[in-house]
This record gives C-alpha cells, sequence and structure tokens, in this order.
C-alpha cells in the first residue's frame, strides 16, 4: 500500500529550520535534494522517513537517479543518512540506471572534502562536485 500511495506522489517536501535541512523528493525530475545545515537534535528519527521513501521509491519502476546535495554544515547522524541514501542509489545503478550525486560545497572546507572523498572511495557512483557559496 505505501508503494502505492508513493507512485502516486509527485513532490514530497519537508521546510527547512534552524536545525534541519530542506529536503525535496521531487519524482517528475527524479532527484532527492538535501540543502542548508543538517543537525537535528534526533537526527536518525529526522532521516528515518526520508530514508524508508527514497528506498521505497528505488524499488518502484522509476526510481530516483539524483541526490543533490548542497549542506553548508552537517553532522555525523546526517553522515550516516547520506550513506544509507547512497547506497539507495547504488542500488539502482546496479539494474542499470544513470546514477549521480551532485554535491555543492565551498572550496574552503577541508572536512566537507574529506567527507566527500570518502564517499567517493565507498561507493561506486558518478559524483558531480561543485562549488559554491553560502553567503
Amino acid at each position: 500500500m505505501l508503494l502505492l500511495l508513493l507512485d502516486r506522489m509527485e513532490k514530497w517536501t519537508i521546510e527547512a529550520s534552524e536545525r534541519s535541512p530542506l529536503v525535496l523528493l521531487d519524482r517528475e525530475a527524479s532527484v532527492l535534494k538535501i540543502e542548508g545545515r543538517s543537525y537535528p537534535e534526533e537526527g536518525m528519527d529526522f532521516f528515518d522517513p526520508i530514508i524508508l521513501r527514497f528506498k521505497t521509491l528505488q524499488k518502484s519502476d522509476s526510481p530516483i537517479s539524483t541526490i543533490h546535495i548542497r549542506l553548508e554544515y552537517y553532522n555525523s547522524a546526517t553522515s550516516k543518512a547520506m550513506a544509507e541514501l547512497f547506497q539507495g542509489l547504488l542500488s539502482v545503478k546496479q539494474k542499470g540506471v544513470d546514477a549521480v550525486v551532485i554535491w555543492e560545497y565551498e572550496e574552503e572546507d577541508e572536512g566537507i572534502q574529506d567527507d566527500i572523498d570518502m564517499f567517493v572511495e565507498t561507493f561506486d557512483l558518478k559524483f558531480d562536485i561543485r562549488h559554491t557559496s553560502f553567503r
């Protein structure tokens, strides 16, 4: 039943707050976008419904093919959630879907660059790395 409900849904949005990012799941554009600052107090409680919807969609006939990350700051719970999302993206790549991670970050942020390097080494996905400014 959940899968049927999700198949009809075109867009699902969680508005950004002071501690949590904007999340946009857009079926038509085949993208999951996460943007802003991400350090929710109960990190996995925030991300669990997102991961569940994403993984359910990945089993459908029209899975999400792009994850677009534009985070100025995030915590370890967010990093863990991203790893789960990347695993879901990898599952559709293995079925022949052209899967990509678009990641925007400030070039001077060595911590995020280190995380990106770790994710690139861990996941056999295309990473489109872009520099941006959050000011």
